[in-house]
């Protein structure tokens, strides 16, 4: 015989019983969570103005769902009866802890936080808005307008998110003549655009990239359009032109000596248009040596860090020199009432100095008006002083004072890293692209290679 206990035909009595399982306990309905805090329902429409206006394509009320289902986006529409106590088809109501009185304070408290949400959702989509430099955000406006008003006559959508719809514009806006760098802006402006509204965009389709590859080999052999640098003796020939010789007589001190201040200072400093027109008072600080400039702001420091630069002055050609044209200038800007009547007293200086703008507006009857101008002005000052000089204004533009310093740096053979320093380039090879060699002969490898004997 076998050792081996038998085998058991049925189960122990405990588990042969059928009594009824306990009753799960209920658990309180609980109120969904803002529609800003989980994915929107489909059926559920978005609100918003259009990317191209001045407030973002963004929620302005958070999604609420009533516990029918239904969706709520009013705040005055949410039922009388706090939620917790509204009838379940499967049961009856329930009190949270708390009973009645803790129902009732948890809506209330829903509905302000539903309110808070909108309130940030506002302020989200401002910094948002705010994410990008001023100049970026006009192009952007540009361009985006551009291509909603070619949508609107082919009848299309502008955030219909096809691809193929953007490469089409962007041939058309290539045969019109367009440079590959303002393609490429439009196409940031569009996905920006589609970004912001929230609408999908395949930014990877190959058809965009095949199109704008094929434009760029195209117009390959265009080259890129570069501005006539301002070198200094350009320079003189433009300060001397100044003022226009059809400025009106009260004006004409006050504009030529802003003028010469704002391309000396420009120059020297190596500063773009919209950071010349950019700087306050308090910005810019004298010295024995020279001036000290500080870009609060720029293209390359979006963050508002500051640079300092500096300026040596030119004390042997008065006319020539930053220091005198900056002191020049502020001997008016000091007794400008900013946008007093005329005859009005001189306003008291200002607890912060960098509230009022170095150069501002002035009338044609010579009163200052303090308020900042347009970095157009800037442009349009270089080419009108162009023109009296006797030069070709269409060769240059409000960068020519730029580019004008870079190129005489590098004629004198500085250390890229001090024309760096002083550029606020970041790349080299961007700031490679702005030194012109005015002498190709100076330094030409092949000189010792065909001429023995002369000293490398």
């Amino acid at each position: 015989m076998s050792d081996k206990p038998p085998l058991r035909t049925s189960l122990p009595r405990a588990r042969q019983s059928h009594d009824p399982p306990a009753p799960r306990q209920r658990t309180p309905p609980t109120r969904p969570l803002p529609g800003c805090l989980r994915r929107r329902p489909a059926a559920f429409p978005r609100s918003g103005r259009s990317p191209c206006g001045d407030r973002l394509v963004t929620d302005s009320l958070c999604a609420i769902q009533s516990p029918a289902g239904e969706a709520v986006t009013n705040p005055a529409d949410i039922p009388a009866r706090p939620w917790p106590l509204e009838e379940r088809a499967d049961g009856p109501a329930t009190l949270p802890p708390g009973g009645v009185a803790g129902a009732a304070v948890a809506a209330l408290s829903a509905e302000a936080v539903s309110a808070q949400l909108a309130a940030l959702a506002e302020r989200a989509a401002a910094y948002a808005a705010r994410s990008s430099g001023a100049g970026t955000r006009r192009s952007y406006a540009s361009a985006w307008r551009a291509y909603a008003a070619w949508c609107a006559a082919v009848g299309r959508a502008p955030l219909s998110g096809d691809p193929g719809l953007i490469a089409l514009y962007l041939t058309k806006r290539a045969e019109d003549g367009l440079a590959v760098a303002s393609l490429k802006v439009a196409r940031a402006a569009i996905v920006a655009a589609h970004r912001l509204a929230d609408a999908p965009l395949d930014t990877s389709d190959r058809r965009l990239a095949m199109v704008m590859g094929g434009i760029a080999r195209d117009k390959a052999g265009d080259g890129t359009r570069q501005v006539a640098p301002a070198v200094p003796d350009l320079l003189r020939r433009l300060l001397a032109a100044l003022p226009a010789p059809n400025t009106p007589a009260a004006a004409a001190p006050a504009l030529a000596a802003r003028h010469r201040a704002m391309l000396l200072i420009g120059f020297g400093a190596a500063l773009r248009r919209s950071e010349i027109v950019a700087l306050g008072i308090g910005d810019i600080t004298t010295e024995n040596r020279g001036l000290v400039v500080r870009v609060r702001r720029s293209k390359t420091d979006q963050q508002g860090k500051g640079r300092h630069i500096a300026i040596w002055a030119n004390h042997r050609e008065p006319a020539f020199c930053p220091v005198a044209a900056f002191a020049a200038w502020m001997g008016f800007r000091r007794q400008a009432t900013d946008g007093a009547p005329a005859g009005a007293a001189p306003c008291p200086a200002p607890a912060n100095p960098d509230a009022r703008p170095l150069f501002c507006g002035v009338t044609l009857g010579g009163r200052l008006t303090g308020r900042v101008m347009a970095d157009k002005v800037v442009a349009r000052l270089i080419k009108q002083a162009c023109e009296h000089a006797g030069l070709d204004p269409d060769k240059f533009s409000g960068h020519s004072l730029r580019r004008g310093l870079l190129t005489h740096a590098g004629d004198l053979q500085l250390p890229l890293v001090d024309v760096m320093r002083q550029s606020r380039h970041k790349s080299v090879d961007t700031a490679m692209g702005y030194i012109e060699v005015g002498d190709a002969w100076r330094n030409n490898i092949t000189e010792p290679v065909f001429r023995p004997g002369t000293p490398p």
